[in-house]
């Protein structure tokens, strides 16, 4: 889970990054270490003893994760939904697997936790339920998982789940098979389970963290590591997601500050899934962000090669450059919703009219489809504000 700086000065930040360098644990360096508390040598022991992370490391080392697209690409099977074609039930259906997923992940989470989990079959289930509506309508889970949750009660469940949604839209973007994409979208649901081993206060602190509250959070992937390794039939596609999506291209990262070919291409494609989704949600040191400033900000991020940028540049392709979900006014004045990006020209979509210029709301009926790669005459002006028109979280789907 990317717990980003202060709205003010985030790039600053993320160049002025410097990290020490913690062993394979992530968990030795005495300056990330409470006082008075004794490390959970458990996990130590189970890491340090881990062959597993060992042959993992030793790809990882020579730039060899072995995570490349193989097989018959996916993107080629996506024939995508149009808005006339969902169907009120057909959207509270998707809705509702939206909404039951994050107590599920809850529930997992806390059986992982517990070691209580026997194998794979419930996350790959789920992650397969997700994948099997985006091979046909990616719109409408993008729609949902960038919206903004009033519920900040459950941030850690529902935040794996996006970031299973924009992760799995990345890897079908990138030209992975379904099987492999799958395997990503377990891995990006299971990335942040190491966190609940992070005290509450510190993931509610709404001040700046201190080095020893910081280097709590920095041992979650490790954490992640340790716990999803005993369960039977996890991938090697779900444990790079969770040891390394806070390594950084730049070397930035952690916990092992790899770089480059160094850092799996699962990681790469969980990193900007985190990043996006966190920017996109309110948190209680700083407030969301619209999911157009959010792109803005990892376009920047992968110009700076501190994310993937051929990734980020695949993601765009699906979501636009104007997420899908985001409400625009128009130079004609009139508000409206994208619904579908253009893969070839994201810097105009299609989007759904909900008012016209006269601040009218239009009946169901009524709502007007304009395709921006083709409408000449009409442009977005500005990114509109959401809690000004309290849209509910489909309007215009």
């Amino acid at each position: 889970m990317e717990r980003m700086p202060e709205k003010d000065g985030e790039l600053d930040f993320l160049l002025g990054i410097n990290l020490d360098d913690l062993d394979a644990l992530g968990l030795e360096d005495a300056s990330f270490r409470p006082s008075g508390q004794p490390a959970p040598v458990t996990l130590e022991m189970r890491m340090a003893a881990s062959a597993r992370l060992a042959r993992l490391q030793a790809q990882w080392d020579k730039g060899q994760p072995g995570d490349v697209p193989s097989g018959l690409p996916m993107i080629r099977g996506m024939d995508q939904m149009g808005v006339a074609e969902r169907s009120l039930t057909y959207k509270a259906t998707v809705s509702k697997l939206y909404d039951v997923s994050v107590p599920q992940i809850k529930e997992y989470y806390d059986m992982i936790c517990l070691g209580e989990i026997p194998d794979m079959g419930g996350i790959r289930t789920l992650a397969g339920s997700f994948l099997d509506i985006m091979e046909k309508d990616r719109n409408i889970l993008l729609a949902l998982c960038l919206y903004q949750s009033p519920n900040m009660s459950d941030y850690l469940y529902r935040h794996a789940v996006n970031m299973c949604l924009v992760s799995l839209a990345t890897a079908c973007a990138s030209g992975y098979s379904r099987g492999q994409a799958l395997e990503i979208g377990q891995g990006a649901l299971l990335a942040d389970v190491g966190m609940t081993m992070v005290p509450e206060a510190i993931l509610l602190k709404a001040g700046k963290l201190t080095d020893q509250e910081l280097g709590e959070i920095h041992r979650h992937p490790a954490n992640s590591f340790a716990l999803l390794e005993k369960v039977q039939g996890v991938s090697d596609y779900v444990l790079s997601a969770a040891y390394q999506h806070h390594e950084r291209l730049t070397g930035a990262g952690y916990p092992k500050r790899r770089t480059g070919a160094q850092i799996s291409q699962v990681a790469r494609i969980v990193a900007i899934a985190d990043t996006l989704c966190a920017m996109v949600h309110k948190r209680s040191h700083r407030d969301a962000l619209t999911p157009h400033s959010a792109l803005d900000k990892v376009l920047k991020m992968g110009q700076m090669n501190f994310l993937d940028a051929a990734l980020v540049k695949n993601l765009v392709r699906f979501l636009s450059v104007y997420p899908v979900g985001t409400f625009v006014e128009t130079d004609g004045g009139r508000i409206g919703r994208v619904v579908a990006a253009h893969s070839e020209d994201p810097m105009h979509p299609i989007i759904t009219i909900l008012k016209g210029p006269n601040g009218q709301s239009l009946p169901m009926k009524q709502l007007q489809l304009v395709d921006l790669a083709k409408e000449k005459n009409e442009t977005i002006a500005k990114v509109a504000d959401n809690d000004l028109f309290k849209f509910k979280v489909l309007d215009g789907f």
